[in-house]
C-alpha cells in the first residue's frame, strides 16, 4: 500500500473514531465541528484509492494491510451510523419534551397563526421525526 492511501486511511479512521467518541457521549456540536474533516479525509482516501488502482501489482503485494485497513474503516463506519442515528433519536426526544414544556410555559400568551395575525384559538406546537 503507497503511503498516500495507507496516511489517508488512517486519518479517516482517526477522524471516525473521534467523531464517535463525540457522538458516543452525546456531544453534538462537536461532532458536528468534525463535518469538515471528515469530508476532507474522505475525499483524500478515495483520490488516494484512485492512485493505487492503478498499480493492481502493488496492491496484491499489500493485500493484508488494504484487508486491515478497510475490516476497521467498516467498523468505524458502521458505528458512525449507529451513533449517528442514537444521537438523532435523542435530540429528538430533547425538542419534544421542550415542545411538551412550551404550554405550561406560555400559558396566557397569545400566538400567532399561519397568516401572522393573533390566533383565535390555542393552538399546540407539535414535532415530527422521520425516520429514512
Amino acid at each position: 500500500m503507497t503511503e498516500s492511501l495507507m496516511q489517508s486511511a488512517t486519518e479517516l479512521a482517526n477522524t471516525l473514531a473521534e467523531e464517535n467518541r463525540a457522538l458516543g457521549s452525546l456531544e453534538l456540536a462537536r461532532a458536528v465541528t468534525l463535518l469538515d474533516a471528515k469530508l476532507r479525509a474522505t475525499s483524500a482516501f478515495i483520490a488516494a484509492q484512485a492512485r493505487e488502482a492503478s498499480n493492481p501489482d502493488e496492491l496484491r503485494t499489500r493485500r493484508q494491510l488494504i484487508q486491515d485497513a478497510a475490516v476497521r474503516l467498516r467498523d468505524l463506519a458502521a458505528d458512525n451510523k449507529r451513533l449517528l442515528e442514537h444521537a438523532i433519536r435523542v435530540q429528538g426526544r430533547v425538542i419534544g419534551s421542550i415542545v411538551e414544556a412550551l404550554p405550561k410555559v406560555t400559558s396566557g400568551v397569545q400566538r400567532y397563526g399561519a397568516s401572522g395575525a393573533m390566533a383565535a384559538s390555542r393552538v399546540r406546537p407539535i414535532a415530527l421525526a422521520a425516520r429514512v
